[in-house]
């Protein structure tokens, strides 16, 4: 990337979920990645593997009472949002970082008409503005995600909108402030693949017009690929992989990512057996101690039962954390 200075920077992340004063579970490990301005980060995984935990993290977001932060820092912009109270916080939500959810249902009040929660989410961040200045903000807002006729629009209740066109509507809100970055958690999970498609291509335009840095949190690889520009693979709430998008692809290095890939129908798919990964993910209870995927691994060795491996450097801009790397590449013919 050209700019040298992230946009956002999270350094080695941990989450506990606490369960009463003794309990707690270990939701997510050392987590670090950085985001550049402009660029879309894929976050990759099965449930429960703590993408939306950490993304969650970043506007602190999570429930207050029970979550703890053993370690990490979430710098945006040089600020520390982890250590802000919620006081200091309450100007960058939604407005210099927004989210985008799966279920719209249940991300807008459904006694409040489209405009008067798009209006608001304007007048939040800036009291002074006119009721028609937010208006015909709203109004823009709404065409600019290609809904039709956005007069009526703005007049209807989000139960009378189909699934597609309210999840267009929460990225009219999300985008309605202009945010440095907008964070997805799997935000076509729930549409089918037409208007999957048409959301996917509205986002990319969206970033394209306004040059905002995406965090996009999904177990869909098609949707990656079309997406991101760089990915990170995660496991058992630690990152086992990071790559620019085409490297990934072209040349998985951890087990995990190569059998994500293996499970998945490629372009020139005819209909035979695809290949699946033995076992399920443990649960946070459960969690095996060194690398938590080595319970379901062929390369596991007593070292991955141990201790977690460090990140080595499989290529430029390419890191992995397995001990048998270089071996699951080379026995799984993947490219050298």
């Amino acid at each position: 990337m050209e700019e040298k200075n992230p946009l956002l920077q999270v350094v080695d992340l941990s989450v506990d979920f606490r369960l009463n004063r003794k309990t707690a579970l270990h939701a997510v490990r050392n987590v670090s990645f950085d985001l550049y301005r402009g660029e879309t980060l894929g976050i990759v995984g099965e449930s429960g593997c703590g993408k939306s935990v950490t993304c969650m993290s970043i506007l602190q977001l999570n429930p207050a009472s029970r979550t703890r932060y053993p370690s990490g820092q979430i710098l945006f912009e040089g600020r520390d949002l982890l250590h802000m109270k919620q006081k200091q916080l309450r100007p960058i939500r939604g407005n210099e970082i927004a989210m985008v959810f799966q279920e719209p249902m249940t991300a807008m009040n459904p006694l409040f008409t489209i405009g008067d929660q798009l209006m608001e989410a304007l007048r939040v961040h800036n009291p002074r503005m006119e009721k028609a200045e937010a208006y015909e903000r709203s109004l823009e807002a709404v065409r600019s995600v290609k809904i039709p006729n956005p007069e009526r629009i703005l007049k209807s209740y989000p139960f009378t909108l189909s699934g597609g066109m309210r999840q267009r509507v929460m990225i009219a809100m999300a985008m309605i402030t202009r945010p440095k970055l907008l964070i997805c958690d799997e935000p076509t999970t729930a549409l089918d693949v037409t208007i999957q498609a048409q959301v996917l291509d509205l986002m990319n335009e969206l970033k394209q017009t306004h040059g905002t840095s995406i965090i996009f949190i999904t177990h869909d690889l098609g949707v990656i690929s079309e997406m991101a520009d760089r990915v990170l693979i995660m496991y058992g709430g630690r990152v086992c992989e990071e790559a620019d998008v085409d490297e990934l692809f072209t040349a998985p290095r951890h087990p995990y990512t190569q059998g994500l890939i293996d499970s998945h129908p490629s372009p020139d798919y005819e209909g035979e057996r695809l290949k699946v990964i033995p076992g399920s993910v443990p649960t946070l209870r459960d969690m095996p101690a060194g690398c938590p995927f080595n319970n379901r691994c062929a390369y596991a060795t007593d070292a991955c039962r141990d201790v977690f491996p460090d990140f080595e450097e499989a290529a430029p801009s390419h890191v992995v954390a397995c001990h048998n790397w270089r071996a699951a590449k080379t026995e799984g013919g993947k490219a050298e």
